[in-house]
């Protein structure tokens, strides 16, 4: 990502092209596919949709009709080709109801409020600002998903438009999520540093398990790195240390990196990958049918989300997903869309065991 300004784009209110208002049938075998907020082809392989009632503004709505075969889950409802919802991780989603709400002293629950802009950081370790966030009202053994999430190439003082440009932080309560959003020390993470990076990076993950995870605090059960542009491809390598084998579950390389050839993780074969890129970037996702073969999954589906064409390989094994987004009418720095940063964080939520 290059320039001296980054395009923060703000989620879409209109109505879209397919519309699905929920469903309880539960697809079989493996992780499944998560909800959308549109309509995709029919159910998966759990339930036949069912009429429903039309999306409202800000909501996508309309659809062609389900053609999913009957199953042994509950019709879903909707306008739109119901997609089966995910059976939910394993674990009290609030944690122990008799334990007490998690929080530090350091950093406030909630993390900055505001939508898909600039953040602010509310947290230093080594006297470098970050952002961090984790939910509010969780009782002890919460189960969680750590994300680093990494910036690309800026000027020091624009580094945490990430915060912006992928905003997992606005599902932190909906799907017990714990966000970093940190600052590189130059513009491009590992690229003339003299070396500070990387530690930096590892102070922060010790600090977030010495302090978030364990007896009663979160039950951190994944750690996720992201990044966009240069940071997907540093995010390609960092998180594939082999140090951090036992805690990344998956990356998210978000326009930078991709499967072959430079910027392809050396782990891809052990972990969750999701890849997306802009219209404005000129190449399309990286096609991920081999990785996810080897992971179980069945073959790949498609579907629109708003104007984001999505392929996904459902019923992966467990602990496994695999997702492009190809962001049509987005440029390279134009943030994205609400609804596709909720489905990458449905997929992520439905990988962690």
């Amino acid at each position: 990502m290059a320039g001296n300004g980054v395009s923060v784009a703000p989620p879409v209110g209109n109505a879209g092209v397919g519309a699905m208002t929920g469903g309880s049938g539960t697809p079989t075998g493996g992780t499944g596919m998560p909800p959308t907020s549109n309509g995709g082809s029919g159910s998966t392989s759990g339930t036949a949709g069912a009429s429903g009632a039309s999306g409202v503004t800000g909501t996508p709505a309309g659809g062609a009709s389900g053609n999913g075969t009957a199953g042994d889950g509950v019709a879903g409802t909707g306008t739109g080709g119901s997609v089966g919802m995910p059976p939910e991780p394993a674990g009290p989603e609030d944690g122990d109801p008799n334990a007490p709400i998690v929080a530090i002293d350091e950093v406030a629950c909630g993390g900055p409020s505001g939508g898909f802009g600039l953040g602010a950081a509310n947290h230093q370790i080594g006297g470098r600002d970050m952002i961090v966030t984790y939910p509010c009202n969780k009782h002890a053994g919460a189960p969680a998903t750590f994300v680093l999430n990494l910036h690309g190439t800026t000027p020091l003082d624009l580094h945490f438009y990430q915060h912006g440009y992928f905003a997992a932080h606005q599902f932190t309560e909906s799907h017990n999520l714990i966000i970093v959003t940190p600052s590189s020390v130059v513009q491009q993470w590992g690229n003339g540093d003299n070396g500070e990076d990387e530690p930096h990076l590892m102070a922060i993950i010790e600090w977030v398990y010495a302090t978030l995870h364990g007896e009663g605090k979160f039950d951190i059960r994944a750690m996720w790195v992201g990044g966009h542009s240069w940071g997907g491809g540093y995010t390609a390598r960092f998180g594939c240390k082999p140090e951090l084998a036992d805690k990344v579950k998956g990356l998210i390389l978000m326009s930078g990196g991709g499967l072959g050839g430079f910027g392809s993780p050396a782990c891809a074969n052990a972990v969750s990958v999701i890849i997306s890129t802009a219209e404005g970037d000129g190449r399309m996702p990286s096609d991920q049918m081999a990785l996810a073969t080897m992971h179980g999954c069945d073959a790949g589906q498609n579907e629109m989300i708003l104007m984001n064409n999505h392929t996904f390989w459902p019923d992966c094994d467990a602990g496994f997903v695999h997702a492009n987004y190809y962001m049509l009418g987005k440029e390279h720095a134009t943030s994205m869309d609400r609804e596709v940063v909720e489905s990458i964080v449905d997929w992520i939520k439905l990988a962690r065991q």
